[in-house]
């Protein structure tokens, strides 16, 4: 197995963990509701687009673009909806907006940077 292809499976690996952890948080009760603030968006696009870089990591052969961030803009929107049946949680349109601006900062980011994360090289 070449190197490029370990860290393709380690950004896999690492996305499905992080997809499980983040699935976890948000769907856990909370004792009290929490004030909606600045940092509470922040988070929510940093997560974002950590999810998105890592998307682009596991698929580094195909240029990331709004098609690879349909699906994380649908989980988002499923967490949020879900959430509405959480005690001390609620449906955010706000959080929504947050999780879209995560990944279309990674959008930015990875061309902005060129960002192939295996460039091949002939021998």
């Amino acid at each position: 197995m070449s190197h490029c292809r370990c860290n393709q499976m380690g950004a896999r690996l690492f996305l499905g963990l992080a997809l499980l952890l983040v699935t976890y948080m948000a769907l856990t009760p909370l004792p009290e509701a929490i004030q909606e603030n600045i940092n509470d968006k922040l988070g929510h696009a940093l997560v974002f687009l950590l999810l998105a870089a890592l998307t682009h990591a596991g698929w580094p052969s195909r240029t990331f673009n709004w098609q690879h961030g349909l699906p994380l803009i649908a989980y988002g929107i499923a967490l949020e909806c879900a959430q509405y049946f959480v005690p001390g949680r609620f449906f955010s349109v706000a959080d929504m907006i947050a999780d879209a601006a995560g990944i279309l900062a990674w959008l930015l980011v990875s061309r902005l940077l060129g960002a192939r994360f295996c460039a091949t090289r002939a021998a």
